[in-house]
């Protein structure tokens, strides 16, 4: 069964009456903005749009209520409420960092010697400047991904959002516990620790059948596993 106010609109479709669907709607609207994690005045604006959307692509001859209808349409929710997350700088320095070495392994391969920053900066998108400053503010730690600042460990000299290292020995021994037994190869390979020789990606991939590119990106995993327990350790 439809509100009086959807079928006063079906009749006159204006700006007003649609203001009036809304309005009934609200209980539902503020309901699934609460189903969603990020700031509640961009999701309640998000969420009145897609409800718009909805009234206007309801038909009643489908059967579902105009509620119903209404929450299934407000399902990009989810996602916009993702994109909403912050992003904390230390991760992004991370992620480019990680992508820049995985990059430059891979084409340090097919050149045979080591590519130039401008070559870098071509296959990443990431700038001369920034790959420059990456490069001269971190380096890998304790493996691949997971980086540490240069210079004294003092919080002065660290990036934005980083830890202390002593902390990221702690994170590592319980991120350790919850990998898989591929994993922990990986990992003591990688960083030459449980009696393991420290190995590069190609060797690591040759021993486990996988790509350098996939080795990589599961170090990389990782990393970023590690420095989220130690940062919020």
């Amino acid at each position: 069964m439809n509100t009086p106010e959807y079928d006063t609109w079906v009749t006159d479709p204006s700006p007003d009456n649609m203001a009036h669907v809304i309005r009934t709607l609200e209980p539902t609207i503020n309901s699934e903005v609460q189903r969603y994690t990020g700031s509640k005045p961009l999701l309640r604006s998000k969420a009145k749009t897609l409800a718009v959307s909805a009234v206007r692509s309801y038909d009643p001859a489908q059967g579902a209520r105009l509620r119903s209808w209404v929450v299934t349409q407000m399902q990009p929710l989810s996602r916009y409420g993702q994109q909403l997350r912050p992003v904390h700088a230390a991760e992004v320095a991370i992620r480019q960092a990680a992508e820049v070495n995985r990059q430059s392994e891979e084409l340090a391969d097919e050149l045979e010697r080591e590519p130039t920053v401008e070559e870098l900066a071509d296959i990443t998108g990431i700038s001369v400047q920034r790959i420059t400053k990456l490069r001269e503010r971190v380096k890998p730690s304790v493996m691949e991904g997971v980086f540490a600042p240069t210079g004294e460990s003092d919080e002065g000299n660290s990036l934005p959002g980083t830890v202390l290292p002593n902390r990221l020995g702690t994170a590592e021994e319980i991120v350790y516990e919850s990998l898989d037994a591929r994993d922990k190869q990986i990992f003591d390979w990688k960083t030459g620790k449980h009696g393991k020789v420290s190995l590069t990606n190609q060797d690591i991939a040759k021993r486990l059948g996988l790509t350098p590119a996939s080795i990589s990106q599961r170090s990389e995993q990782m990393a970023l596993q590690i420095r989220s327990s130690a940062e919020t350790a």
